[in-house]
């Protein structure tokens, strides 16, 4: 947007951004005050699907479950996907903001309602200002992104049958950790891969009082999780990025009755497969070198299984992130678009580049004066709301009119 005319867009998108301001903090109070649970959004999704039918676009409901798409065609030109989940977390807020959730161990959490929120702004904003873009823009509304099966639900359900394969995708995030006003975003790898684990250990149930007629599950349990951890110390290489966290024990139900079994949740976290595939074959040599061991039949060695919330690490792509972050910068100005490291954390946004869509994914700064110190998935995550929105709905109009500007 450096000629005359990328000039008038800039300032078209900004001031159309203003005006739209105050509408948009309702609509995102809206959301935040109504949040849903991956694969439940059906009144989220009716609300989100309504304010882009009254936008201009045309919606189909129903795609993946609850995931809808709105669509806006302004001549011929590439097709632009913008992006947005739409899953809460089941959080009790403790915010005390006057338009909390009302719904008790339900909260947005993650920055959903502000993804949302963003979404329909750029809609008004590109209705709007149809002079500078053109082609087609889908506006994905995406459920169960949570739990990782959003994206895969919505390709799986014909998501780009039913429409017109993007030549790219667009998508952004809250980012606690950067101030308002800015964007942090990287090529390549942004965000890890993640796999959730099933670790069932097995043993020989019994009285307390003699445990030396059983094969103790709890010790081995002890055991297993203190194996686990070394996997990251001493098997995968230091210079590759690996996590490996255990986020549930459950066994047992009497104090003078050792159990037959205990289960582990497991969540490992990677940038490269080869890492993860190393990660998950010391899991299984690890836990049954273990039963074996302490001496448990072969019968009864460890099960692992890899549940159905898997999602690879997200990377995008160079010069789509560079063209859309030099747009950004266009209207945010010069250094608004800062370079980030790679995230711990995962996203399923990556499964829309698995089918060749080229990425780019933008982290919204929501750290104001009014936001406090909270990280996303805390009951006390609150963004400083006016300035985030505003950023996040000029990030996706601008990436829009970055990759379909006209001449």
């Amino acid at each position: 947007m450096s000629t005359r005319s990328g000039t008038i867009c800039r300032e078209r998108i900004l001031a159309l951004t203003d005006r739209e301001a105050h509408a948009l903090l309702g609509l995102y109070r809206e959301f935040h005050a109504s949040p849903e649970l991956s694969g439940a959004e059906e009144e989220t999704a009716g609300r989100l699907a309504g304010a882009l039918e009254a936008a201009g676009c045309t919606v189909t409901r129903g795609i993946g479950g609850h995931g809808l798409v709105g669509v806006l065609e302004n001549g011929d030109g590439p097709v632009v996907m913008l992006r947005a989940d739409m899953d809460a977390l089941p959080i009790q807020e403790e915010t005390g903001l006057p338009y909390a959730s009302k719904r008790p161990g339900v909260m947005h959490a993650c920055g959903h309602d502000l993804h949302m929120t963003s979404l329909v702004g750029a809609a008004r904003i590109l209705v709007s200002c149809r002079e500078c873009w053109k082609g087609t823009v889908l506006f994905v509304g995406q459920p169960a992104e949570e739990i990782v099966a959003g994206a895969k639900r919505m390709i799986a359900d014909g998501l780009f049958e039913r429409f017109p394969k993007p030549e790219c995708a667009v998508a952004v995030h809250a980012g606690p950790d950067i101030g308002v006003g800015r964007v942090g975003t990287r090529a390549g790898i942004l965000s890890a891969g993640g796999e959730s684990i099933d670790l069932l250990v097995r043993g020989v149930g019994g009285h307390a009082a003699h445990p030396d007629r059983t094969r103790d599950p709890v010790v081995l349990m002890a055991e297993t999780v203190l194996a686990l951890q070394t996997i990251r110390s001493r098997e995968i290489d230091p210079n590759d990025f690996f996590v490996l966290s255990i986020g549930a024990v459950h066994g047992g139900i009497k104090h003078n009755a050792i159990p037959d079994e205990v289960a582990l949740k497991v969540n490992l976290r990677y940038h490269r497969r080869r890492v993860r595939d190393q990660g998950l074959a010391a899991v299984r040599r690890s836990a049954e070198g273990t039963a074996l061991a302490a001496g448990v039949p072969t019968e009864r060695m460890p099960v692992v299984t890899v549940i159905d919330e898997s999602v690879p690490p997200l990377v995008t792509d160079a010069a789509l992130t560079g063209k859309c972050g030099a747009g950004i910068e266009e209207c945010l100005g010069a250094g608004a678009v800062i370079e980030i490291p790679p995230l711990s954390g995962s996203e399923d946004f990556a499964v829309f580049g698995e089918v060749g869509i080229p990425l780019a994914y933008y982290r919204i700064g929501t750290k104001g004066k009014e936001s406090g110190d909270a990280y996303l998935h805390s009951s006390h995550f609150a963004p400083d709301a006016i300035p985030a929105i505003r950023t996040g709905t000029v990030v996706l109009a601008a990436s829009v009119v970055a990759c379909a500007r006209r001449p």
